[in-house]
Formats: structure tokens, C-alpha cells, sequence
């Protein structure tokens, strides 16, 4: 039924790698792991897609960043693909060129190869695929973000004017209202992830984000609260319907 759709999930993973954890303040770096971590969504989406998930923490590389700093407007925050500084904007992990090319090495460019591969395959094979991007936010703005609008909702769907069917758009919202959770339609954050093979290329690629706000699942910072079957049952039949739109 989902044979075209392929799940992303970049930042549920914890993994740090032991070369790596002298290279922080270990004292924030606890905080960024409650705080950065998009907890479960590997199980919050998991379906009958296909899921390519990272399997080190966004603490370590950020696979959603662009690979060169120019291209990337975090980086300026010191929040590139090698973060430096931390949500509240201040240094906990000493800069190293050779560790941030052999991140981009080792993480990387080998998720951004199995991303591609596993879309690629889609195409071959039915003529379309759908990315469906899987995140969490934390419930109030964090320093570090562009919007700091309150207020959040209970889900942002991402958006690219290109590769995005406003149709989907509106039947996701339509979905998501009658079970009763706010949506708002790229705010707080907005776009949606197309490898670069693709990007702005070929429509039959077609891509949306769905963050979930995570006062919705967790409880006492990571736990998850009496309510998380309930939203995972939500975002599968989500899914679904995102799936029979592409046939």
C-alpha cells in the first residue's frame, strides 16, 4: 500500500560516538540531547514505508543542513551539518576541520547516498515517490530558532511550493482537524527535504515535513505520556492517506 513512500527520519537518534564526546561540554551536552532530540519519531512513524533514519544524533551531523556552510543559514549560528554551539546559542564542542570531514565521511554523505537510492529505486519502480519528512519540536520556542512566535501547534507540515501537492496539503489538515490538533502549514518550521539529485528537477519526487509538537506524546521531558499510541495511531493513518493521494 506504501511501496511509494519513503519515511525520513533524521534526529531520533542518541548515538554519540565514543571519539567524539570529549569534543563537548558534557555538561550542555546533556540539555541539547533532551531538548534536540527528536524523541521516538522512529516509532511515531514507523508504517509499512520504508524508513531511512540516522543512526548517530543531529548533535554529531545534521543531515538536514546543506553540506557546504555558504549554502546554510545556521551555520552562521554555529548550527551547520558540525554544530558548535548549542540551542541557546552558546559554544559546547571545539571546532575541528578533519572531524567535521570525516562526519561528513562517515554520516553524511553516506545517508544523503541511501536517501537518493531509496527514492531512485522508488522511481524505477512506480514512477513517483513520496518523502515524507518525520519530526518533533519542542513545545516552547528554543533560543536558536528563527520563529519565535508562541503558542506552537499540535502539528507544523512543512512545505516546498515545488515539490509539494497542495491537494495533500489540504486533505492532511482536513485529517488532522477532525482529530482534533491544531495545524498550522510551515510555522514554526518550514520546507520540506528533496535530495539534491532531485530537488527543484523532478516533480515526481514529491515532499512533506510533518513535525509533531512533543507536549502531544511525552511527559517529564522524555517519557512518553498515556497519549502516545493514540498520536502514533494518528500519523499512520496520515500516512496512509498521503500514500493513496500518490496512486
Amino acid at each position: 500500500m506504501l511501496e511509494n513512500v519513503v519515511i525520513h527520519v533524521p534526529h531520533a537518534s542518541l548515538y554519540i560516538p565514543e571519539a567524539y564526546i570529549l569534543d563537548y561540554d558534557l555538561e550542555v551536552l546533556s540539555h541539547e540531547m533532551l531538548v534536540m532530540t527528536d524523541w521516538y519519531c522512529n516509532e511515531l512513524f514507523a508504517c509499512e514505508a520504508e524508513m531511512v533514519d540516522l543512526k548517530v544524533s543531529r548533535l554529531v551531523c545534521d543531515v538536514e543542513r546543506f553540506r557546504d556552510d555558504k549554502d546554510e543559514t545556521m551555520s552562521q549560528r554555529g548550527m551547520g551539518l558540525y554544530y558548535t554551539h548549542s540551542s541557546w546559542n552558546m559554544p559546547f564542542r571545539k571546532f575541528s576541520n578533519a572531524k567535521r570531514e570525516e562526519v561528513i565521511r562517515n554520516y553524511y554523505d553516506p545517508h544523503h547516498a541511501k536517501l537518493e537510492a531509496t527514492v531512485e529505486h522508488r522511481l524505477a519502480q512506480y514512477g513517483q515517490c513520496l518523502i515524507i519528512d518525520g519530526h518533533s519540536f519542542h513545545p516552547e520556542p528554543l533560543p536558536y530558532e528563527p520563529d519565535q512566535k508562541p503558542n506552537r501547534p499540535d502539528i507544523c507540515i512543512g512545505t516546498d511550493d515545488y515539490h509539494t501537492s497542495p491537494n495533500m496539503v489540504y486533505k492532511m489538515v482536513n485529517y488532522l482537524q477532525d482529530h482534533n490538533l491544531s495545524v498550522k502549514n510551515d510555522s514554526p518550521f518550514a520546507g520540506a527535504l528533496v535530495p539534491m539529485k532531485y530537488y527543484r528537477q523532478d516533480r515526481r519526487v514529491q515532499s512533506v515535513m510533518i513535525e509533531i509538537n512533543r507536549s502531544l506524546y511525552l511527559a517529564n521531558g522524555c517519557e512518553k505520556s498515556e497519549r502516545f499510541s493514540e498520536v502514533q495511531h494518528i500519523i499512520k493513518g496520515l500516512i496512509e492517506i498521503m500514500g493513496m493521494e500518490m496512486k
